[in-house]
């Protein structure tokens, strides 16, 4: 399985993301539930699990007002955040620090859309249609598509700044990420966060589950890491190698200069954990998905 495309093209995913957000909609709102159009599922799909999220904070809460919104009022609220990109209906937003919140469910702070949501501002937006363009000529379009359908801006850094970015399992197709001011930066991020929400897509699709029971060196953290976060490790990194070596090419400035760097942190890693990789692949029991994984990572490492 040489091309990247077809690697990532994995159709028990969208089986059970429809299934998913049937059943998140149905728990809701019972008996109101529409089969979204292709186009809109990512959305779509995106929007239940925020609800559900809300939902089920604002009952642990006692609050009523808060869950009957998310119950009967928060579709077409939240609907309404959606603006039109080259990637489709895309939601942007930017919160403060302090509307983040924080939950047994994550390590760090993170973002439910709520009542009080409001769009990011009109120059984030395009930044992230910029950043969107930057992803096309990769050919990583239809995994950001698929897998990062609200963008949640954490914060801007300077490009001398460490980056942060994170997805939860609770909210897929959610992306939490800084940025600076460059897009193709906001790119290889976008990348790396739909890379985790791909793969907890498809372990729950294919009803996997990853043991626990072995450790291995991430290179990446400088550690042992249980199989799960070094598996995601070794399919996530790889993907914005790809994407770095693809995106620079149109990249100027300290864009070009940070991916160029990046890949020239990833080739060493990546050698590094090869070994590690194909040890812990093999506790993967579907063969078509342990195909994916190895075409991924053995095609970044040729770059």
């Amino acid at each position: 399985m040489n091309d990247i495309a077809a690697a990532l093209d994995l159709d028990a995913i969208a089986v059970h993301r429809r299934e998913r957000t049937a059943a998140a909609l149905t728990l809701l709102d019972p008996g109101s539930v529409l089969p979204p159009d292709d186009e809109d599922l990512p959305l779509t799909y995106a929007l239940a699990h925020h609800r559900l999220e809300g939902a089920e904070n604002a009952a642990r809460r006692r609050d009523t007002t808060t869950l009957d919104w998310y119950r009967n009022t928060a579709a077409p609220a939240l609907a309404r955040l959606a603006h039109s990109t080259r990637l489709g209906p895309r939601i942007v937003i930017a919160p403060n620090e302090d509307e983040m919140i924080r939950g047994p469910h994550s390590d760090t702070p993170y973002y439910v859309l709520g009542p009080d949501t409001t769009s990011a501002a009109q120059s984030l937006a395009a930044l992230a249609d910029n950043a969107f363009g930057h992803i096309a000529v990769t050919g990583l379009d239809e995994l950001v598509e698929a897998h990062a359908a609200v963008i949640c801006l954490t914060g801007r850094r300077s490009p001398d700044q460490t980056l942060r970015s994170f997805a939860i399992t609770r909210l897929p197709a959610t992306v939490f990420t800084n940025h600076t001011d460059d897009a193709a930066v906001l790119g290889r991020d976008l990348v790396h966060e739909a890379a985790h929400n791909w793969l907890n897509d498809a372990l729950a699709a294919l009803h996997i589950t990853i043991p626990d029971g072995e450790t291995y060196f991430s290179p990446w953290r400088g550690t042992q890491r249980p199989a799960y976060g070094f598996l995601h490790a070794c399919f996530a990194f790889p993907l914005t190698m790809i994407y770095a070596a693809r995106a620079r090419l149109d990249a100027t400035g300290a864009g070009n200069a940070v991916l160029a760097d990046h890949e020239r942190q990833q080739r060493p890693r990546l050698d590094a954990a090869q070994d590690d990789f194909t040890r812990a692949v093999k506790l993967i029991p579907d063969p078509g998905l342990r195909e994916r994984l190895d075409s991924v990572f053995q095609h970044a490492r040729t770059l």
